[in-house]
């Protein structure tokens, strides 16, 4: 994609590009902001007047995200990849505790089990019971 086409939807979308950095954590931010510091002096070094533009562009969408931010009391949403991981987790957990129950259970079956089978080895016929056959 040319560096215009670049420019004109950096421009056509800034709104929805400022709103979406400002979901993103502050530390993010200042690290984009460094990114494009870098960017820019190469561009300035190689005469790209264009790349300069379109970088100062996003540099000044990021510092308005960032102050959107900060008067907003903006929360950070987290990453796809953030979500996946605490999904991964709570299902470790749910599956941990469900074996947890399992053997519980089946140690509980098995001595409950055990236990009738003893009692019926020592215990009498009951003359009762016999007489209703």
């Amino acid at each position: 994609m040319s560096i215009e086409i670049q420019i004109r939807q950096a421009l056509e979308r800034a709104e929805e590009y400022i709103a979406y950095l400002a979901t993103r954590p502050d530390k993010e931010l200042a690290k984009r902001l460094d990114i494009f510091h870098k960017q820019f002096i190469i561009a300035e070094k190689e005469k790209l007047t264009s790349s300069l533009e379109l970088l100062e562009i996003w540099r000044s969408q990021t510092i308005q995200a960032r102050i959107r931010k900060a008067e907003n009391n903006i929360a950070d949403v987290p990453s796809e990849m953030e979500l996946a991981i605490a999904d991964m987790e709570s299902f470790e957990e749910k599956a941990e505790q469900r074996q947890e129950i399992l053997n519980e259970a089946s140690s509980t079956v098995i001595e409950e089990a055990e236990q009738p089978q003893e009692k019926e080895k020592n215990s009498p016929d009951n003359p009762e019971q016999l007489s209703l056959f």
